[in-house]
C-alpha cells in the first residue's frame, strides 16, 4: 500500500511540474478490466461444470440453464466443504466428551452401570451424530479411556467433573510431582500413580520436616541413582502417599488404597531386612518413617527405636557436618549443603519430639549447626509455592527455609526440655532446677515474640506453618506440666510477684491456643489430607476438651468435634493408634460425666461405630504404647493433671 501510494504522488507531481512548464496534459483514462475478466464467475453451476460450458454464476438459475429450461444447482466449494466438516466434527467431539463424561464416572462408582441406558439417552437427543456409531461396532465392544488407575489424580479428576459431584473446588490435571521411570524402583504401580501419591508425600506430609530433600530423590529417582533414592524409601514414600489418597466424593471407600497398601508394606519387609544392616542416607530416613508408622499403628515402643535409631546412626556418620567443615554468614550454601541442613535438623526434629512425647532419651544431645543465613533463607524462598494437592489452590508461600530458621531453635529447646525431663525422674525439682526452667520459658517466649510475620498463622496459614505453632504451644504445655507437678509449693510461692509467671495460666492460654488453631486448621484444610504429627495434636486439644464443655461458651464443643471428627477421618488411612485416641477420648468423656446435650451428635455416632464395629479386644491386647497422656482428673480443678501411658491408661478405663 506504501508503495502505491508513493507511486501515486509521484506521478501526480510529474504533472504538475509538466502544466508549469507550458505541456498539454495528454488525458488518460483508468485501466478497464478486459472483457473476459467481467464476464468470468468464481463458482459455476454443476450442470455447466459438467458440460464445461460458460456460466454466468447468476442464482438461483443461470442464464444458460434458464435458456436450456434444465435444473441449476450449486455445490460448495472446496473450502466450503472443508469448513462445514470441520464444524461437523467439532459437534460430534463436543458430544462425545460430554458422553463420555458421563459414562465414565458412573462406571467408576459401579462397575455394572449400563452403557447402552447412557448411550440412548443421548442418541435421543442428536440421532444423526451417533448413527455412523451404532452401526459399526457394538457398544459393550467400545474402549473407553478411563485412568489408568483408581488411585491417581485422573481418577480424582474424573470424580470432580461428574454429576453430583460435591467439590466445587477446581481440580489440578496433572500431579505437580510426575514420575517416568517408577518401573525401575517397583512394579506395584504405575507412573501417573506414583506421581500422584508422591505428591500428596511431598505436599501434606514432609514440609511439616523436610525429612526428604524433594529436589535430589526426585532427581535420583529418574536417573536410577543411589545416593538419595532406594527400592525401600520409594516403597515407603508410597505407603505413606496411600495414606493422603482417598475418593473425592466418598472419603471412607478407601478398598482399593487397603489392597494397595497391603501390598506395599508386604513388600517394605523383606526389603528392610534387607537394607536395615546399610548405613546410607536413604535407609536412616526409611527407618526413621518405618518408626513413625510403627507409632500410628499403636507400637510406639518399635517406633521410637526406629527413629531414635536412625537418629543415632546419622549423628554417629557425622552426616550432618558440612563436607568443607563448616561455612561463614557470608558464604552463600550450595544446593547440596543446603538439602544437608535440612535434612539433618529434620531428623533432629523428629527425634526430639518423639523424646518429648513418649519420654525417650535422645541419642543426639547436640543440635546439627545450621550455616543458612536468615537473608539466604529469605531470598530461597521467594519463588516458593504451596497449594492443597490435589486442588489447585489457594496458593500460598510455604517460607520452607525461614521456617527452619525458627524451627530448629525451637527443636533445640524442645530436646533440651525432655532431656532436663529424664534426668530428674522422679525427682522433685530444687530451686536451682525451677530457675533453670523458668529460664527456659523466657526463651520461649522471646522465640515467638521475634517471629516474623511470614511464619505466623495470622498471615500464612499453610500446615506446615500451623504445625509450627502447634509445637510451640504443646512445649509451653509440657514445660508447665513438668514445672506444676515436679516444683515444691513452698519454693515456688513468689509465682504471682511481678515478673514471674502463673504455669497455670501459661498451660490453660497454650491449651486455649491449641484449640483456635485445631478450628484455624479445620477451616483452611479441612480433614481429607492430614499431616501424621496432628494425631498428637488431636489428643491433647481432645482430652482437653472433655473437661471445657460449657453451654455458655460452645468453643471447646466444636473442638472436641473437630478432634474426634479429624481423627476419625485419619483412621481411614493410618493405623491403630488413631482408633486409640479415639477410645481415650471417649473415656475420658465419660469418666467427666457431661451433660449428654453439650457432646455433639458427630461425635457421639462416631463413638457408637467405634464400639460397635471397629475398637475390639485385639486392638487393647496389641496396644504398645508409651504416649503420654495427660488428662484432667476433676471438673471442679481444671489443673489437677495427671499424666499416664496412653496402653495404661485404656486398660485401667476398659476395666472400669
Amino acid at each position: 500500500m506504501e508503495n502505491t501510494s508513493s507511486s501515486s504522488s509521484d506521478s501526480q507531481l510529474s504533472l504538475t511540474l509538466q502544466r508549469n512548464e507550458g505541456n498539454i496534459d495528454i488525458p488518460r483514462t483508468p485501466n478497464e478490466p478486459n472483457e473476459a475478466n467481467r464476464l468470468r464467475t468464481v463458482q459455476a453451476c454443476g450442470a455447466c461444470r459438467e458440460r464445461k460450458a460458460k456460466c454466468d454464476g447468476n442464482r438461483p438459475k443461470c442464464a444458460t440453464c434458464k435458456r436450456l429450461n434444465r435444473v441449476c444447482a450449486y455445490t460448495g466449494s472446496k473450502l466450503d466443504k472443508q469448513r462445514l466438516q470441520l464444524q461437523s466434527l467439532q459437534r460430534k467431539v463436543h458430544i462425545y466428551e460430554k458422553l463420555l463424561g458421563e459414562i465414565i464416572p458412573q462406571v467408576a462408582v459401579n462397575e455394572n452401570i449400563s452403557i447402552e441406558n447412557v448411550f440412548k439417552k443421548h442418541f435421543q437427543q442428536s440421532p444423526e451424530i451417533f448413527s455412523d456409531l451404532l452401526t459399526s461396532e457394538h457398544l459393550s465392544k467400545l474402549h473407553i479411556p478411563t485412568p489408568s488407575s483408581r488411585i491417581s489424580l485422573g481418577h480424582i479428576f474424573f470424580e470432580s467433573t461428574s454429576e453430583g459431584a460435591k467439590s466445587l473446588r477446581p481440580i489440578l490435571k496433572e500431579p505437580p510431582i510426575q514420575v517416568n521411570s517408577i518401573e525401575y524402583w517397583t512394579k506395584l504401580v504405575p507412573n501417573d500413580t506414583a506421581s500422584h501419591l508422591l505428591s500428596f508425600y511431598f505436599t501434606w506430609e514432609n514440609p511439616t520436616w523436610n525429612l526428604i530433600d524433594q529436589r535430589t530423590f526426585l532427581r535420583d529417582l529418574e536417573s536410577h541413582g543411589g545416593e538419595s533414592c532406594s527400592h525401600l524409601l520409594v516403597h515407603v514414600l508410597l505407603f505413606f502417599g496411600i495414606s493422603f489418597s482417598y475418593r473425592l466424593n466418598q472419603i471412607a471407600d478407601r478398598r482399593e488404597e487397603k489392597v494397595l497398601g497391603q501390598k506395599l508394606y508386604d513388600e517394605i519387609q523383606p526389603l528392610w531386612e534387607n537394607d536395615k544392616g546399610r548405613r546410607d542416607l536413604p535407609t536412616i530416613q526409611s527407618g526413621i518413617l518405618l518408626g513413625l508408622l510403627s507409632c500410628t499403628f499403636g507400637l510406639d515402643r518399635l517406633g521410637t527405636q526406629f527413629i531414635m535409631n536412625g537418629a543415632k546412626s546419622y549423628s554417629q556418620q557425622g552426616l550432618h557436618i558440612p563436607q568443607d567443615g563448616g561455612s561463614d554468614d557470608q558464604k552463600d550454601l550450595s544446593s547440596s549443603e543446603l538439602s544437608r541442613e535440612m535434612v539433618s535438623w529434620a531428623i533432629f526434629d523428629v527425634q526430639a519430639l518423639a523424646s518429648q512425647v513418649y519420654r525417650k532419651v535422645s541419642p543426639w544431645p547436640n543440635p546439627p549447626p545450621l550455616n543458612c543465613s536468615l537473608e539466604q533463607a529469605e531470598q530461597l524462598d521467594k519463588n516458593d509455592e504451596w497449594s492443597p494437592y490435589p486442588f489447585e489452590g489457594p496458593t500460598s508461600r510455604p517460607n520452607y527455609y525461614t521456617t527452619l530458621q525458627y524451627r530448629s531453635a525451637l527443636a533445640s529447646i524442645v530436646n533440651e526440655i525432655a532431656s532436663f525431663s529424664l534426668d530428674l525422674g522422679e525427682k522433685s525439682m530444687t530451686p536451682h532446677d525451677l530457675d533453670y526452667c523458668r529460664q527456659i520459658h523466657q526463651r520461649l517466649v522471646y522465640w515467638k515474640a521475634n517471629l516474623p510475620r511470614s511464619v505466623m498463622p495470622e498471615s500464612n496459614t499453610t500446615p506446615h506453618i500451623l504445625c509450627l505453632h502447634f509445637y510451640y504451644q504443646a512445649t509451653l504445655i509440657s514445660l508447665a506440666t513438668l514445672i506444676t507437678t515436679k516444683s515444691d509449693p513452698a519454693l515456688d510461692s513468689d509465682k504471682f510477684e511481678v515478673g514471674q509467671p502463673d504455669f497455670e495460666e501459661v498451660k490453660d492460654q497454650a491449651m486455649e491456643t491449641i484449640g483456635s488453631l485445631i478450628l484455624l486448621f479445620k477451616h483452611r484444610h479441612g480433614w481429607k489430607s492430614i499431616p501424621i504429627v496432628m494425631l498428637h495434636y488431636f489428643c491433647l486439644g481432645g482430652v482437653h476438651a472433655t473437661s471445657r464443655l460449657d453451654a455458655n461458651d460452645l468453643k471447646w464443643t466444636l473442638v472436641l468435634e473437630s478432634c474426634v471428627v479429624g481423627l476419625w477421618h485419619m483412621s481411614l488411612g493410618w493405623g491403630r493408634l488413631c482408633k486409640a485416641f479415639l477410645r481415650t477420648i471417649e473415656l475420658v468423656l465419660k469418666s467427666n460425666d457431661p451433660d449428654p446435650n453439650l457432646i455433639p451428635t458427630k461425635v457421639a455416632a462416631i463413638f457408637k461405630h467405634l464400639n460397635s464395629d471397629l475398637w475390639s479386644e485385639t486392638d487393647i491386647t496389641s496396644l504398645s504404647a508409651d504416649y503420654v497422656v495427660q488428662r484432667v482428673t476433676r471438673k471442679v480443678d481444671a489443673s489437677a493433671v495427671s499424666a499416664q501411658t496412653l496402653e495404661a491408661l485404656i486398660r485401667a478405663m476398659e476395666n472400669l
